[in-house]
């Protein structure tokens, strides 16, 4: 079976705009995503709206999507059987530069027995109150919601998701719900919808540059 890494990039992102072009130690942050992708041997292709990427990314591994994209999500599911074909599509987010093989891995081999899936960790002592982490509440590895609220409970979402043709076929009918636009969460849309989210638990490390002080924890990490 064929499987392909998506990398949605917004730069007008409202947290922190221009975030994919952020300086990583002499590299623009979706480059080194990018490559970083790229090196586990999968074919990878960057979804944008903007030509601002021609300089950094090959023009053969870019896909211009609508800038009516409400997001990542709806960005990656906007070429799903259109613009590429393939089985499974695994949208390593932008903004994760430390991305790694393991739950890219997971995630594929968990498409095998259900079409949507959310990666996650073991929430950090840190993360519960950080309004910047998604924090995700399941039962059985199902799904039940996310906020960014402090909570005592949950576990960590991470910046790794994945689809099949059948999940970009559902998601094509939902509704944006107001929940999602508050919490910025995307992943609600599936709930809130009345689908089933599954979560595949993964180890991982990194560092997701949500707003600008995680650029400026990754710098100091990486000196």
């Amino acid at each position: 079976m064929s499987t392909v890494i998506l990398i949605p990039v917004r730069l007008k992102s409202t947290r922190f705009p221009n975030k994919g072009l952020a300086d990583l130690n002499g590299k623009p942050m979706i480059r080194r995503v990018f490559d970083r992708c790229e090196a586990m041997g999968y074919d990878t292709v960057v979804l944008t709206d903007t030509d601002q990427l021609n300089s950094v990314i090959p023009s053969s591994n870019i896909v211009l999507t609508s800038p009516d994209c409400t997001d990542g999500t709806d960005r990656c599911i906007s070429v799903i059987g259109r613009e590429l074909n393939y089985d499974k599509y695994i949208n390593v987010q932008g903004d994760n530069p430390d991305a790694t093989i393991e739950p890219v891995q997971a995630i594929e081999r968990a498409l095998d027995t259900h079409y949507v899936y959310q990666a996650y960790k073991s929430m950090t002592p840190e993360g519960r109150s950080d309004p910047t982490v998604c924090k995700m509440v399941m039962t059985n590895d199902r799904v039940h919601w996310f906020c960014r609220s402090e909570l005592s409970y949950g576990e960590f979402a991470l910046g790794f998701h994945g689809y099949t043709q059948e999940a970009a076929e559902r998601w094509r009918t939902f509704t944006r719900y107001p929940a999602e636009i508050t919490e910025t969460i995307e992943a609600l849309r599936w709930i809130q919808n009345g689908d089933e989210l599954r979560g595949v638990k993964c180890e991982f490390d990194g560092i997701e540059i949500n707003v600008p002080s995680d650029l400026e924890l990754w710098r100091s990490v990486n000196k």
